[in-house]
């Protein structure tokens, strides 16, 4: 049986990564300055599910192309300090530049560094063998980066440091302040260290909130939906290594239901190609499937945003389902429920901290998908 190329809630293999030429473009151009020993960082932005891991999985391939050390660190409740911060950058470079000095041959001197380097946490150092007794200050920790690139420099030419969920630096206090400071003054002292910071839409405006430097610190792209060709090459490059077949038809009509979402299409095509009859995917079996794939968003995707909003979040999600306009004001829902403006605008920020909502601009609001709009309308 042939297996499925499409992988719902999985990153997608950077040989089968669709669009985002132009992101990848800047990545690229901050990749060479990291090269040229003036990197600068990138902050990934974008809501659930619209390709932000796998973007960072594409980037980081790209890393190694270039025979630069790719550190993916997916951030999570177990990193709580700045000690245990510090202690996934170090491992992380300990466990890639081991890989890499393999991989690319290096000479024996840094391949004996990495194979010798021992992570030094004080918290932890009960658990891993150390040299130091901490290192969870600003100086300690800049000192410590600093002597790792001093040992690794010419052979490796630049480590590039990609978390993902980055949300979790906010529950670390001053967590992105202390990223700032060490890698900040790295720079200045023009070793290769780039971060990119992968989150949620509102870990920018956080940052901004902190301190406008940070900000500058780090460089925003923010992941928008994916266009009709775009869409369409991530359905075929799959397709394209296997023995799946699927008319232009069916091509397009995913193009359009999924609105350019990297997951759904992904769900889309995970189902057509479960349910194909003998590997052929036509608009029978498109029609055939397509209660089922809105079976599976609902129970994938549309029942866990749903459930996190509150009551009265959910009557706000249920007055937008059932407006005949796709864009919505909060002065017309607030019209709807007698109530001001400014008594339900906070439900609507909370809405768009949670991916339910998306906003146009300055009270202007749309549910995050269209097959949303017809969820909620099925539960209310």
């Amino acid at each position: 049986m042939a297996v499925n190329p499409f992988t719902p809630g999985r990153t997608v293999d950077p040989q089968f990564f669709a669009g985002r030429g132009s992101e990848i473009d800047r990545f690229t151009m901050f990749l060479k300055s990291a090269k040229d020993g003036n990197p600068m960082n990138l902050a990934i932005l974008g809501e659930r599910g619209i390709g932000k891991s796998s973007l960072l999985r594409k980037c980081g391939s790209l890393v190694k192309k270039e025979k630069c050390v790719a550190v993916r660190i997916d951030l999570d409740v177990s990193v709580d300090s700045i000690d245990s911060l510090v202690f996934q950058i170090l491992s992380g470079i300990k466990r890639e530049g081991s890989l890499h000095s393999k991989l690319f041959s290096l000479s024996e001197k840094i391949r004996s560094f990495f194979d010798e380097y021992r992570v030094s946490i004080g918290l932890l150092g009960s658990s891993f063998q150390a040299t130091k007794s901490q290192v969870s200050s600003s100086l300690e920790a800049r000192d410590e980066l600093r002597r790792i690139w001093d040992n690794i420099t010419p052979g490796v030419p630049g480590v590039i440091i990609m978390m993902d969920e980055a949300e979790q630096l906010e529950r670390i206090e001053g967590g992105l302040q202390f990223l700032r400071n060490i890698f900040g003054r790295l720079s200045e002292e023009r070793c290769g260290y780039m971060l990119v910071l992968s989150g949620k839409l509102t870990l920018f405006r956080q940052i901004k909130k902190i301190h406008s430097p940070l900000a500058r610190f780090f460089n925003p792209i923010t992941l928008k939906e994916l266009t009709t060709e775009e869409s369409i090459e991530a359905i075929e490059k799959p397709l394209s290594d296997s023995p799946y077949k699927m008319i232009p038809k069916v091509k397009n009509l995913i193009a359009e239901e999924s609105e350019g979402h990297p997951y759904i299409i992904q769900l889309f095509g995970y189902y057509l190609c479960e349910n194909a009859v003998k590997s052929n995917i036509n608009d029978r079996v498109y029609s055939a499937c397509f209660p089922m794939i809105l079976n599976g968003l609902a129970s994938q995707l549309f029942e866990d945003f749903y459930s996190s909003a509150s009551f009265s979040e959910q009557k706000i999600l249920q007055i937008i389902a059932q407006s005949k306009d796709r864009v919505i004001t909060v002065s017309d829902v607030a019209k709807k429920m007698g109530k001001e403006s400014k008594q339900i605008t906070y439900i609507f920020n909370r809405l768009y901290e949670k991916d339910c909502l998306k906003k146009i601009n300055r009270g202007k609001y749309m549910l995050f998908h269209g097959l949303f709009r017809e969820y909620i309308k099925s539960v209310g």
